[in-house]
């Protein structure tokens, strides 16, 4: 039962907290905010913003109001890309008809990204096509392919250990059986 115990405490939270990280702790308010948007609506306890500034929030991202009071955190981001809308859920003591239309919103500017990484890239800046060598299946085997430690997962060769490279239906996890 003990080491039953320290487990739980183990996986909830402690050690990383498994998949996605588990560091989830108050940063507490930044040093500086900077305006993200205005409130539009409130829809189901949440606040929906218009954004004003030209870069986009993370999810997730503390929003405050000017003093650096958190409210609530960003939930989705929605609309079009040149006028796009966010979604925020409030903090449990927080309701959504305490604030007026139009009121600014603000944002940590540590927890924003360009615009630019949304967009696509111009064709001129991805360069001309390079023609890549071998087949289907990863049979290139460079650096970074699926070649050389076994090939890919593809039909039939690939695996791992011994098996690999038999053609159709050779492949996959061999134990070193022939």
């Amino acid at each position: 039962k003990q080491w039953y115990q320290r487990r739980v405490a183990i996986t909830a939270g402690g050690r990383g907290g498994g998949r996605g990280g588990g560091r989830s702790y108050d940063e507490g308010p930044p040093d500086s905010v900077v305006k993200i948007g205005k409130l539009m609506n409130s829809c189901e306890g949440d606040l929906v913003l218009r954004a004003d500034n030209d870069m986009v929030p993370y999810f997730n991202a503390p929003i405050y109001l000017e003093n650096k009071q958190q409210i609530g955190k960003i939930d989705e981001i929605f609309g079009p890309i040149n006028e796009y809308l966010m979604s925020v859920k409030l903090m449990p003591n927080m309701t959504a008809d305490s604030f007026k239309r139009k009121q600014p919103f603000y944002i940590n500017p540590m927890k924003l990204l360009p615009m630019s990484r949304f967009l696509p890239k111009p064709a001129a800046a991805l360069g001309p096509k390079v023609k890549r060598l071998g087949g289907a299946g990863g049979s290139f085997r460079g650096r970074g392919s699926f070649g050389g430690r076994g090939g890919g997962r593809g039909r039939g060769g690939g695996g791992r250990g011994r098996g690999g490279g038999r053609g159709r239906g050779g492949g996959g996890f061999s134990r070193g059986r022939r």
